[in-house]
């Protein structure tokens, strides 16, 4: 049969799409509810400080090179920082990041950070003693969360 021998069907273009139109997704409108969805969770609270660098000599009269203190605390009402030393140290005090806090010196331990909020800091620490250290100078730190902990 000979091309001018056949017959021409002329096929309704939505016949010819339709196979197409069926591979293609369909979305539904929907009409916006309101509906929302809230996701939450609890962290538990991180709060501690460490010291890098600490000192390689003793403890002597007039200042004291401590190294770089590291204040990590989570706690949305903020956290304190307490340097524990002996009792006796008469005119001495700390520098944090060149702020000075002057010890206690009728107690054992000085608040020497007391932060509104969360936050990570490094600060240089340094101790200044108007005084001969006694042979038993050992210094801590301890960080302390505010408010509610988790």
């Amino acid at each position: 049969m000979s091309m001018s021998g056949m017959k021409r069907y002329a096929l309704p273009l939505a016949l010819v799409l339709m196979p197409t139109a069926l591979l293609l997704p369909t979305t539904a409108a929907t009409a916006y509810d309101g509906a929302s969805i809230a996701v939450s969770g609890r962290v538990p609270t991180v709060c501690r400080v460490t010291m890098a660098a600490a000192p390689a000599h003793a403890i002597q009269t007039g200042a004291n090179d401590l190294g770089t203190m590291h204040e990590l605390c989570n706690s949305l009402a903020g956290y304190t920082v307490t340097l524990n030393h002996p009792a006796g140290l008469i005119n001495a005090w700390v520098e944090v990041g060149g702020v000075r806090v002057p010890l206690a010196s009728d107690r054992t331990h000085t608040v020497i950070v007391d932060n509104r909020a969360p936050a990570f800091r490094e600060r240089q620490l340094r101790l200044i003693l108007n005084q001969a250290p006694s042979e038993e100078m050992n210094l801590s730190l301890e960080a302390e969360p505010k408010g509610e902990v988790f």
